[in-house]
């Protein structure tokens, strides 16, 4: 538990919000690396997905936040959730452990 906080805190003290074209550049980077197959979990949300909400109270699909100082603000304060990382990676290592098990399994 203590290892995966600290390395939760180590990923969330880096910057995790970029504009699309930092984004490519990290993305082929690890292309780089990694290579063009290498398997990979993404979760990229834009302005598309920062939804208003209407005269109801319900949120509008069809209207977006396009102020691109707001959507800057937007993405800083989600980027700087360490709830959402602290998940993302629990996920992943559930998923590893289970994976590992059945793969050991299937070895016998």
């Amino acid at each position: 538990m203590f290892a995966t906080l600290e390395r939760n805190q180590r990923l969330s003290s880096q910057l995790m919000n970029y504009t699309l074209k930092e984004l490519k550049d990290r993305v082929n980077k690890l292309i780089e690396q990694q290579g063009e197959d290498a398997d990979c979990g993404a979760w990229i949300y834009t302005k598309e997905d920062c939804h208003l909400k209407d005269e109801n109270g319900e949120f509008d699909y069809d209207n977006v936040v396009e102020d691109p100082e707001v959507l800057e603000r937007i993405f800083d304060d989600v980027g700087n959730s360490d709830y959402i990382y602290q998940i993302i990676q629990e996920c992943v290592d559930e998923a590893t452990e289970e994976q590992m098990m059945l793969q050991q399994q299937e070895e016998v």
